[in-house]
């Protein structure tokens, strides 16, 4: 019996050894990229297992976009020199594509968690809940509510942009704790729930959390509420509020729609 290595493969066992569609082996053969090693006296053409690591490399760096006429270009006369340059080239244009697919996939993966953490959630009504310690970013300087809607998008896109994330990253502003009991709550820092360096840490432990749905012209409503139902239950902020956006135009057209999220760690009142 022949070495495995002698046999001739048809074009679909090729194929099959390849792990990939006939399809593609015909197309190669087809714009003279990859040919078959020979014909039988048959008529039907034959692969080699000789071809197969010619194969792969030809597929690999196709998978990688590169151009057919590059690829024509450096197996006609492929070198050692030539091949790294190539490798090296490749490897950079694959790197891009990791960073892009992995996008793709904090994307994903925060609009899953986040369409699972608004199911069954009651609107405009305070819970306490055990929430883990996250990681957040805040930005340097302080926001003023009396900029321009304009002005408040351009620093929270060009904030999101400077930490690497998309817009479904969860971000929103937070007002510190003095600043909100004084009524003076339209200064802010934007955050970001990212765990980098730098970031700080927002402590673990009992929070107060209301979703509102609505225009952010009722918004200060809930805040009010917010505090209401704190005093009621004898309670009182432990730390700063976080206003995050959750979704919005991505899930809805309608404003009406938009839901946010505010939450602040608290703690019992201790009688004195």
């Amino acid at each position: 019996m022949k070495p495995y290595y002698q046999k001739k493969f048809t074009t679909g066992d090729f194929a099959k050894l390849l792990d990939v569609k006939k399809d593609t082996l015909l197309y190669y053969d087809k714009i003279d990229l990859f040919k078959p090693a020979g014909t039988r006296s048959n008529g039907y053409r034959y692969y080699t297992f000789e071809q197969f690591d010619q194969f792969m490399a030809i597929h690999s760096l196709r998978q990688g976009q590169l151009p057919i006429k590059e690829l024509k270009t450096y197996f006609e006369a492929p070198t050692i020199q030539s091949l790294q340059q190539l490798a090296l080239k490749q490897s950079e244009q694959v790197a891009l594509e990791l960073k892009k697919l992995q996008d793709i996939q904090f994307f994903l993966r925060r609009v899953v968690e986040l369409t699972n953490e608004l199911q069954g959630i009651s609107f405009g009504e305070v819970q306490l809940k055990h929430l883990p310690e996250e990681s957040v970013v805040l930005s340097e300087e302080k926001l003023d509510w009396s900029m321009s809607i304009e002005e408040l998008y351009q620093h929270s896109s060009l904030f999101l942009k400077e930490l690497g994330v998309k817009s479904t990253a969860a971000h929103g502003v937070v007002y510190e704790r003095e600043q909100l009991l004084q009524a003076e709550g339209s200064l802010h820092h934007l955050f970001c729930h990212l765990d980098i360096i730098g970031a700080k840490k927002r402590a673990s432990g009992l929070y107060a959390v209301i979703y509102f749905k609505g225009l952010f012209d009722f918004i200060d409503d809930k805040y009010q509420q917010l505090l209401d139902s704190l005093a009621a239950q004898n309670l009182e902020m432990d730390g700063d509020v976080y206003e995050e956006y959750l979704l919005h135009s991505i899930a809805s057209l309608e404003e009406e729609e938009f839901v946010t999220k505010i939450s602040v760690k608290v703690k019992q009142i201790v009688s004195t």
